[in-house]
């Protein structure tokens, strides 16, 4: 009997090239204004040796129940082939509603790798049992229309630095109460003795809710530390200092 093992990966962010994975997306995240018909393109890659199919189709984001764009994004094809080691685009195409209202709005584009031919019932006798793994990735489409309002307080700014594996594990608490999400910076900068930045770390830190309160956290892993102090500072998406911390080493 043929024994299956499904593995399903859905709604992470990933580099083109990820590691472990039948298929590679990008880019993984796309931020579009509503005010007019819009087309992107997603590019596929097969990283194994073998041709695969996969599908595409839209889901809705939790949170975003009464402010997705399901009906809004046409995918073209829905269904495509790739030889190994080949590429594929998929395109979308974002009509806003006639009836839409100020806020932000957000769903997932997904895909889902389709089984190939199975094999035949002497084959698999053969080949004993079998575990086949299958890929599926989300990635994230936001749209955004008329007066935007991010009204996000943070709080509770914990850093957390792990010396045994130099890392920094920093949490945080988001409290939104306007039409649209935040998307939050860190700043990770290394000092000597005398206050002076030896090195700088930025990266995503993470994504409020649009409404309602988050918990965000995020781990960094530093180089060899020769620093005596760090200073992290999160940063919203106009740039602005929401929070900052020290910590010496």
């Amino acid at each position: 009997m043929l024994k299956k093992l499904y593995i399903s990966i859905i709604f992470c962010l990933f580099s083109l090239i990820a590691q472990g994975f039948n298929f590679s997306v990008a880019p993984t995240r796309f931020e579009v204004n509503l005010d007019k018909i819009v087309t992107n393109e997603i590019t596929l890659l097969n990283n194994t040796t073998k041709p695969m199919r996969i599908e595409s189709f839209i889901e809705t984001a939790p949170g975003y129940e009464k402010s997705d764009l399901n009906e809004s994004i046409k995918l073209y094809p829905k269904l495509v082939s790739i030889k190994p080691g080949g590429k594929q685009v998929v395109r979308f195409r974002i009509k806003p509603e006639s009836n839409i209202k100020d806020g932000e709005y957000k769903s997932y584009v997904v895909f889902k790798e389709v089984p190939l031919k199975e094999k035949s019932k002497g084959e698999i006798e053969k080949v004993g049992a079998q575990i086949k793994m299958l890929t599926e990735l989300g990635i994230s489409v936001y749209g955004y229309y008329g007066n935007i309002i991010k009204d996000v307080k943070v709080e509770n700014l914990a850093v957390n630095y792990n010396k045994k594996n130099t890392s920094l594990l920093i949490k945080m608490e988001s409290d939104s109460k306007g039409n649209s999400s935040e998307l939050f910076q860190t700043k990770v900068d290394m000092l000597d003795e005398k206050g002076r930045i030896i090195e700088t770390i930025t990266s995503d830190f993470g994504r409020s809710n649009k409404l309602g309160k988050k918990k965000i956290e995020s781990l960094i892993k530093l180089n060899k530390l020769s620093a005596k102090k760090i200073r992290v500072t999160i940063l919203n998406s106009n740039q602005k200092v929401v929070n900052q911390k020290f910590i010496a080493l």
